[in-house]
Order: structure tokens, then C-alpha cells, then sequence
């Protein structure tokens, strides 16, 4: 099957929304069903985004990869299973990032003061 680009392109956002769905689900069971959207998608546009990003990405490759165009008929789930892990490695890793942020606030820098420059030399 030949897909054009607005369909893998459609198919990626499935992928990106699927998941998004998922972890809606799970907020929603944890809260008993009260969820507030606007804040999760406060919290969520950016790897959203960057989600898309990466969707544009692979669309771009597809042209420029030959090796893509021999996976014919599997193209259109790969590219919405890309979509769907995109999200999933994109909040994993900026969860990951932003405890170490928040670890490093923590821990006031000081600058050294003499003795210590003086212990290195």
C-alpha cells in the first residue's frame, strides 16, 4: 500500500493521541474522575509538540530513506507506533530531567571560597 504523507502523518497524531488518552485514563481512575484538561495540557504541550516534531522528522525520512519504502504495507503502523513511543520516551526523559533540576535547586551553589581554591592548587 502506498500512504501519503497526510495519512502517516494522520496516523502519527493517532499515535501521539492514543497515548495521551492513556494517561488521561489513568489520571482520571486516580482522581475518581475529576480531571482538570487544562492543566494537563499545561503540563503536556511541549512533548506534545515535540512529539510532532519527531512525526515530521520521520516523514521527512521516509523520502530520503530507501530502506523505508521496502517495509510497504507496515509503514503506516510503524509510523503510529512512533508516534505513540515518541510520547511515552519524551515525558519518561523529561520527568527524569526535571527531578534532576529540582534536586540540583535544592542544593545552593557557593562559590569557593580561597582556602578551598587553595586545597585544589
Amino acid at each position: 500500500m502506498n500512504y501519503t504523507v497526510l495519512t502517516l502523518a494522520a496516523l502519527g497524531m493517532f499515535g501521539i493521541l492514543l497515548n495521551n488518552l492513556m494517561k488521561l485514563n489513568t489520571i482520571n481512575r486516580v482522581n475518581d474522575g475529576t480531571i482538570n484538561l487544562l492543566k494537563y495540557w499545561k503540563i503536556e504541550r511541549f512533548s506534545i509538540l515535540l512529539s510532532m516534531c519527531l512525526i515530521a522528522i520521520v516523514l521527512i525520512a521516509r523520502t530520503e530513506i530507501k530502506q523505508l519504502r521496502e517495509i510497504g504495507n507496515w509503514l503506516g503502523l510503524g509510523v503510529a507506533a512512533i508516534g505513540y513511543m515518541a510520547q511515552s520516551i519524551i515525558t519518561t526523559f523529561s520527568g527524569k530531567a526535571q527531578k534532576y533540576l529540582d534536586k540540583q535547586s535544592e542544593t545552593p551553589y557557593s562559590a569557593p571560597n580561597d582556602a578551598e581554591k587553595q586545597n585544589k592548587l
